[in-house]
């Protein structure tokens, strides 16, 4: 089969349905995005109430209830099957941690077994590749909250798939990824579906962002296997100073959760191994704190990071 067919075939299957969200009309009609109740409608840009802004300020994180209209978390949904699907030729770009439970292994997304999609896993950089990703994670009106909590313009630089929970113990996103400017990285979540206390769910720690980062002996805030009992211990101690309590998050499928680098936050354990609980998940940086070389444009102030996939060991 000659290159150019595989690779077309390839982008083909992940811009499955993508033709809805080309025309720029009909994307507006599709992105019924948040009750009328709340701040955000189909063409007024999203700005943040004071109550908003104060709960961000305080806890660290923020909640848009039904973001997302149940056709558009579809359409991601069916974009998983079909990139499962059809996943098995040579230029397949995509990289996968399979097998999370306990580690995880590192592999190429067309060599990976059948089996993998049974268990825990994270799907790495989906949207490198997916125009129809692109839209959901630098969504127009999503885009403009991110650009508030930045203050600038929202920059990908990862994104994770998850039909499972993660079960990861609870960490600060600065631990693997400080950005170049103190606290300029928020994180969303995405569900794709229902969430309960029974399938995995996020927890976080409301207020855990004003807790004072642990800086290593490096200077960083980038974590190390040798003072990581100590970073724990530190934490630990300062949630239970300050008296900060866990909370899951029990989302409804299109529900976005917003959180600040500093939060601290995991995936509780699943209790029931045959439920799944699929959710997206992106890391945004400010464009601003990059050069205009590292970064692609979606036009509107959204932008993503010129980079390759992640390397897999040999």
């Amino acid at each position: 089969m000659q290159l150019g067919h595989v690779i077309r075939r390839f982008k083909s299957c992940l811009q499955l349905q993508n033709n809805n969200l080309l025309d720029s009309d009909q994307k507006m009609d599709n992105q019924q995005i948040i009750n009328k109740n709340n701040i955000f409608d189909a063409f007024t840009p999203p700005l943040l109430t004071l109550e908003q802004k104060n709960s961000w300020d305080n806890n660290g994180y923020l909640v848009l209830p039904k973001f997302f209209d149940e056709f558009r978390i579809d359409q991601v949904n069916n974009l998983i099957d079909q990139i499962w699907k059809n996943r098995k030729f040579e230029e397949n770009p995509l990289v996968i941690d399979a097998y999370l439970n306990p580690r995880g292994k590192r592999m190429h997304f067309r060599e990976v077994p059948d089996d993998a999609r049974l268990q825990p896993y994270k799907l790495n950089d989906l949207f490198l590749e997916s125009s129809l990703i692109q839209e959901i994670v630098l969504d127009l009106h999503l885009s403009q909250v991110l650009r508030e909590l930045l203050e600038g313009s929202p920059l990908v630089c990862n994104s994770l798939t998850f039909e499972y929970g993660s079960q990861q113990p609870c960490h600060f996103d600065t631990f693997f990824m400080p950005p170049p400017v103190e606290n300029k990285l928020v994180a969303s979540w995405v569900a794709l579906e229902d969430v309960n206390s029974d399938n995995g769910p996020l927890i976080y720690y409301p207020g855990s962002h004003k807790i004072p980062p642990y800086i290593f002996e490096d200077g960083t805030l980038v974590r190390t296997d040798k003072e990581r009992p100590l970073c724990e211990k530190y934490i630990y101690d300062e949630i239970e100073k300050r008296k900060f309590k866990p909370i899951e998050f029990h989302a409804k499928k299109g529900d976005v959760l917003i959180w600040h680098a500093q939060l601290f936050h995991g995936g509780e354990q699943i209790k029931n191994n045959d439920l799944t609980r699929k959710s997206f998940v992106t890391h945004y940086f400010r464009k601003e704190d990059f050069s205009a070389e590292d970064a692609v444009s979606l036009g509107h102030s959204r932008y993503y990071l010129k980079r390759d996939h992640q390397p897999v060991p040999a």
